[in-house]
Protein backbone atom coordinates (compact mmCIF):
# COMPACT_ATOMS: atom_id res chain seq x y z
CA UNK A 1 0.00 0.00 0.00
CA UNK A 2 0.80 3.49 -0.63
CA UNK A 3 1.11 6.87 1.96
CA UNK A 4 0.47 10.13 1.13
CA UNK A 5 1.25 12.78 4.11
CA UNK A 6 -0.18 16.21 3.72
CA UNK A 7 0.41 19.46 5.63
CA UNK A 8 -1.62 22.75 5.66
CA UNK A 9 -0.34 26.11 5.33
CA UNK A 10 -0.55 26.63 9.23
CA UNK A 11 1.05 23.17 9.92
CA UNK A 12 -1.56 20.53 10.93
CA UNK A 13 -0.65 17.22 8.76
CA UNK A 14 -2.36 13.97 8.12
CA UNK A 15 -1.08 10.38 6.48
CA UNK A 16 -3.33 8.71 4.52
CA UNK A 17 -2.96 4.66 3.35
CA UNK A 18 -4.03 4.14 -0.07
CA UNK A 19 -6.04 0.80 1.09
CA UNK A 20 -9.04 2.06 2.00
CA UNK A 21 -8.02 5.83 2.10
CA UNK A 22 -7.47 5.16 5.42
CA UNK A 23 -6.11 8.32 7.78
CA UNK A 24 -3.76 6.88 9.97
CA UNK A 25 -2.41 9.98 11.69
CA UNK A 26 -3.97 13.52 12.11
CA UNK A 27 -1.62 16.35 14.21
CA UNK A 28 -3.41 19.55 14.69
CA UNK A 29 -1.09 22.78 13.92
CA UNK A 30 1.08 23.28 16.85
CA UNK A 31 -0.31 19.86 18.94
CA UNK A 32 -0.12 16.28 18.90
CA UNK A 33 -1.05 12.87 17.32
CA UNK A 34 -4.94 12.15 17.99
CA UNK A 35 -5.58 9.30 16.51
CA UNK A 36 -4.76 6.05 18.01
CA UNK A 37 -2.77 3.70 15.85
CA UNK A 38 -1.61 -0.29 17.23
CA UNK A 39 2.12 -0.55 16.99
CA UNK A 40 1.27 -4.37 15.87
CA UNK A 41 -0.86 -3.50 12.93
CA UNK A 42 0.19 -5.29 10.24
CA UNK A 43 -0.04 -2.98 7.53
CA UNK A 44 -0.33 -5.30 4.92
CA UNK A 45 -2.35 -5.73 1.81
CA UNK A 46 -5.61 -6.62 2.02
CA UNK A 47 -5.37 -6.26 5.64
CA UNK A 48 -7.47 -4.30 7.85
CA UNK A 49 -5.28 -1.64 9.53
CA UNK A 50 -5.46 -1.38 13.48
CA UNK A 51 -6.28 2.48 14.26
CA UNK A 52 -6.70 5.89 12.62
CA UNK A 53 -10.13 5.80 10.65
CA UNK A 54 -11.22 3.07 9.06
CA UNK A 55 -14.01 3.70 6.41
CA UNK A 56 -16.58 1.03 6.37
CA UNK A 57 -18.46 0.34 3.85
CA UNK A 58 -21.47 -1.01 2.74
CA UNK A 59 -21.92 -3.27 5.94
CA UNK A 60 -21.44 -2.99 9.17
CA UNK A 61 -19.53 -5.26 11.50
CA UNK A 62 -21.21 -8.74 10.29
CA UNK A 63 -24.69 -7.91 9.86
CA UNK A 64 -24.61 -9.29 6.27
CA UNK A 65 -22.93 -11.64 4.48
CA UNK A 66 -19.69 -9.64 3.24
CA UNK A 67 -16.18 -9.53 5.28
CA UNK A 68 -16.37 -8.07 8.66
CA UNK A 69 -17.11 -4.12 8.31
CA UNK A 70 -17.42 -4.33 4.44
CA UNK A 71 -14.65 -4.54 1.68
CA UNK A 72 -14.08 -0.41 1.49
CA UNK A 73 -11.46 -0.86 4.10
CA UNK A 74 -9.62 -3.30 2.56
CA UNK A 75 -9.62 -1.87 -0.73
CA UNK A 76 -7.29 -0.01 -2.78
CA UNK A 77 -8.30 3.67 -3.20
CA UNK A 78 -7.66 5.73 -6.30
CA UNK A 79 -6.03 9.30 -4.91
CA UNK A 80 -8.15 12.16 -7.20
CA UNK A 81 -6.26 15.10 -5.76
CA UNK A 82 -4.17 16.22 -2.84
CA UNK A 83 -2.65 19.82 -2.16
CA UNK A 84 -3.76 23.12 -0.18
CA UNK A 85 -6.79 24.68 -0.70
CA UNK A 86 -6.80 28.57 -1.72
CA UNK A 87 -7.50 29.07 2.26
CA UNK A 88 -4.30 26.80 3.36
CA UNK A 89 -5.92 23.71 4.33
CA UNK A 90 -4.17 20.53 3.33
CA UNK A 91 -6.74 17.83 1.71
CA UNK A 92 -6.64 14.65 -0.39
CA UNK A 93 -9.79 13.34 -2.41
CA UNK A 94 -9.93 9.49 -2.95
CA UNK A 95 -12.28 7.74 -5.17
CA UNK A 96 -13.71 3.89 -4.59
CA UNK A 97 -15.84 2.05 -7.28
CA UNK A 98 -17.24 -1.55 -8.46
CA UNK A 99 -14.65 -3.87 -10.10
CA UNK A 100 -14.88 -7.57 -10.45
CA UNK A 101 -13.72 -8.63 -7.53
CA UNK A 102 -16.54 -6.46 -5.89
CA UNK A 103 -19.32 -6.65 -7.87
CA UNK A 104 -19.04 -10.58 -7.28
CA UNK A 105 -19.66 -10.53 -3.16
CA UNK A 106 -21.93 -7.07 -3.81
CA UNK A 107 -23.35 -6.81 -7.02
CA UNK A 108 -23.92 -2.95 -7.13
CA UNK A 109 -22.01 -0.41 -9.41
CA UNK A 110 -21.36 2.71 -7.34
CA UNK A 111 -18.86 5.47 -6.88
CA UNK A 112 -17.43 6.19 -3.04
CA UNK A 113 -15.44 9.27 -2.07
CA UNK A 114 -13.85 10.21 0.57
CA UNK A 115 -11.71 14.20 1.18
CA UNK A 116 -10.05 14.42 4.00
CA UNK A 117 -8.91 17.87 4.95
CA UNK A 118 -6.94 19.11 7.71
CA UNK A 119 -6.14 22.86 9.31
CA UNK A 120 -5.73 24.32 12.07
CA UNK A 121 -7.15 22.47 15.43
CA UNK A 122 -9.41 20.49 13.33
CA UNK A 123 -9.99 17.61 10.77
CA UNK A 124 -12.76 17.15 8.60
CA UNK A 125 -13.70 13.79 6.76
CA UNK A 126 -16.48 13.78 3.99
CA UNK A 127 -17.70 10.60 2.82
CA UNK A 128 -20.25 10.45 -0.45
CA UNK A 129 -21.64 7.01 -2.09
CA UNK A 130 -23.34 7.42 -5.28
CA UNK A 131 -25.69 4.73 -6.76
CA UNK A 132 -24.27 4.89 -10.32
CA UNK A 133 -26.09 1.74 -11.79
CA UNK A 134 -29.91 0.82 -13.10
CA UNK A 135 -30.51 -1.21 -9.88
CA UNK A 136 -31.35 -0.07 -5.85
CA UNK A 137 -29.00 -0.84 -3.21
CA UNK A 138 -29.24 -0.43 0.59
CA UNK A 139 -25.88 -0.09 2.55
CA UNK A 140 -24.40 0.91 6.19
CA UNK A 141 -21.37 3.03 6.59
CA UNK A 142 -18.84 4.19 9.46
CA UNK A 143 -16.07 6.37 9.35
CA UNK A 144 -14.39 4.26 12.61
CA UNK A 145 -12.44 6.76 13.91
CA UNK A 146 -9.97 5.69 16.71
CA UNK A 147 -9.76 8.51 19.06
CA UNK A 148 -6.40 9.14 21.14
CA UNK A 149 -6.56 9.33 25.06
CA UNK A 150 -4.05 9.44 27.49
CA UNK A 151 -5.98 7.23 29.70
CA UNK A 152 -9.25 6.45 29.35
CA UNK A 153 -10.17 6.09 32.87
CA UNK A 154 -9.44 9.84 32.22
CA UNK A 155 -11.80 10.27 29.54
CA UNK A 156 -15.63 10.85 29.21
CA UNK A 157 -18.10 11.29 26.56
CA UNK A 158 -20.91 14.27 26.81
CA UNK A 159 -24.22 14.35 24.65
CA UNK A 160 -25.61 10.91 24.70
CA UNK A 161 -27.69 11.20 28.36
CA UNK A 162 -31.69 10.06 27.13
CA UNK A 163 -30.93 8.14 23.81
CA UNK A 164 -31.33 4.95 22.86
CA UNK A 165 -28.86 2.38 22.42
CA UNK A 166 -27.81 -1.02 21.21
CA UNK A 167 -25.70 -2.98 23.56
CA UNK A 168 -23.32 -5.17 21.52
CA UNK A 169 -22.18 -6.79 24.22
CA UNK A 170 -25.13 -7.88 25.93
CA UNK A 171 -27.07 -8.27 22.98
CA UNK A 172 -29.41 -5.84 24.75
CA UNK A 173 -31.22 -3.60 22.46
CA UNK A 174 -33.39 -0.41 23.59
CA UNK A 175 -30.95 0.46 26.35
CA UNK A 176 -31.14 4.21 27.63
CA UNK A 177 -28.47 6.09 28.53
CA UNK A 178 -28.69 7.77 31.92
CA UNK A 179 -25.11 9.36 32.63
CA UNK A 180 -24.63 13.00 31.44
CA UNK A 181 -20.93 11.67 31.29
CA UNK A 182 -20.22 8.43 29.96
CA UNK A 183 -16.93 6.87 31.25
CA UNK A 184 -15.32 3.34 30.26
CA UNK A 185 -15.05 1.03 32.74
CA UNK A 186 -14.84 -1.98 30.45
CA UNK A 187 -15.69 -3.67 27.44
CA UNK A 188 -18.00 -0.93 25.73
CA UNK A 189 -19.45 -1.83 22.29
CA UNK A 190 -22.42 0.44 22.14
CA UNK A 191 -25.00 1.95 18.69
CA UNK A 192 -26.29 5.46 19.82
CA UNK A 193 -29.48 6.36 17.58
CA UNK A 194 -30.61 9.52 16.70
CA UNK A 195 -27.60 11.24 18.29
CA UNK A 196 -27.15 15.09 18.15
CA UNK A 197 -25.11 16.99 15.49
CA UNK A 198 -22.37 17.18 18.42
CA UNK A 199 -20.84 14.73 21.01
CA UNK A 200 -17.72 15.89 23.19
CA UNK A 201 -14.59 14.08 24.74
CA UNK A 202 -13.45 15.38 27.38
CA UNK A 203 -9.90 14.69 29.03
CA UNK A 204 -7.10 16.65 30.93
CA UNK A 205 -6.39 19.75 29.74
CA UNK A 206 -8.51 18.60 26.53
CA UNK A 207 -11.64 18.29 24.51
CA UNK A 208 -12.72 16.83 21.47
CA UNK A 209 -15.76 18.07 19.87
CA UNK A 210 -17.02 15.93 17.59
CA UNK A 211 -19.36 17.04 14.87
CA UNK A 212 -21.32 14.94 12.49
CA UNK A 213 -23.65 15.65 9.59
CA UNK A 214 -25.81 12.70 7.36
CA UNK A 215 -25.06 9.68 10.11
CA UNK A 216 -27.88 9.26 12.32
CA UNK A 217 -26.37 6.74 14.73
CA UNK A 218 -22.53 6.87 16.75
CA UNK A 219 -21.01 3.72 17.78
CA UNK A 220 -19.11 3.87 21.24
CA UNK A 221 -16.55 0.99 21.20
CA UNK A 222 -13.25 -0.18 23.29
CA UNK A 223 -12.82 -3.75 23.75
CA UNK A 224 -11.59 -3.71 27.37
CA UNK A 225 -10.19 -6.81 28.74
CA UNK A 226 -11.13 -8.51 25.29
CA UNK A 227 -8.35 -6.67 23.73
CA UNK A 228 -6.52 -9.53 24.86
CA UNK A 229 -8.47 -11.48 22.13
CA UNK A 230 -7.59 -8.50 19.10
CA UNK A 231 -3.61 -10.00 17.57
CA UNK A 232 -3.51 -6.78 16.03
CA UNK A 233 -3.81 -4.64 18.97
CA UNK A 234 -0.82 -3.72 21.55
CA UNK A 235 -0.40 -4.79 24.76
CA UNK A 236 -2.56 -1.99 26.67
CA UNK A 237 -4.04 -0.31 23.93
CA UNK A 238 -7.10 -0.34 24.88
CA UNK A 239 -6.30 2.01 27.87
CA UNK A 240 -4.91 4.72 24.86
CA UNK A 241 -7.91 4.89 22.80
CA UNK A 242 -11.41 5.09 22.25
CA UNK A 243 -13.38 4.79 19.07
CA UNK A 244 -16.40 7.27 18.55
CA UNK A 245 -17.49 6.52 15.44
CA UNK A 246 -20.10 8.83 12.96
CA UNK A 247 -22.48 5.93 11.53
CA UNK A 248 -25.62 4.68 9.72
CA UNK A 249 -26.05 1.70 10.83
CA UNK A 250 -29.73 0.73 12.58
CA UNK A 251 -31.75 2.00 9.60
CA UNK A 252 -29.53 1.30 6.46
CA UNK A 253 -29.41 3.85 3.12
CA UNK A 254 -30.92 2.93 0.54
CA UNK A 255 -30.39 4.36 -2.98
CA UNK A 256 -32.23 4.59 -5.92
CA UNK A 257 -30.49 4.38 -9.28
CA UNK A 258 -29.00 8.07 -10.11
CA UNK A 259 -29.31 8.69 -5.99
CA UNK A 260 -26.56 10.23 -3.72
CA UNK A 261 -25.95 10.46 -0.22
CA UNK A 262 -23.43 11.75 1.94
CA UNK A 263 -21.72 12.44 5.63
CA UNK A 264 -19.45 14.23 7.01
CA UNK A 265 -17.46 13.75 10.81
CA UNK A 266 -15.84 16.94 11.82
CA UNK A 267 -12.86 17.37 15.02
CA UNK A 268 -11.98 19.91 16.82
CA UNK A 269 -9.28 19.66 19.32
CA UNK A 270 -9.79 22.67 22.24
CA UNK A 271 -7.15 23.46 25.22
CA UNK A 272 -9.11 23.41 28.20
CA UNK A 273 -7.39 24.44 31.76
CA UNK A 274 -8.91 21.72 33.57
Amino acid sequence: MNFLSIQSKDGASARIASQGAHLCSWVPAGGTEQLFMSSASAFQDGVAIRGGVPVVFPQFSNQGTLPKHGFARTSEWKLLHSGQTLNGAAEAVYELKENIARLSIWPHVFRAQLRISVAGNSLQLELDIDNTGDTNFSFSAALHTYLAVNNIADASLHGLQGLYYRDTVSGADHCLESDAALRIHGETDRIYGAVPATLELHQPHQTTRIHSTGFADAVVWNPGAGAAKISDLESGGEQRMLCVEAATILRPVSLIPGESWGGSQRLEVIATGN
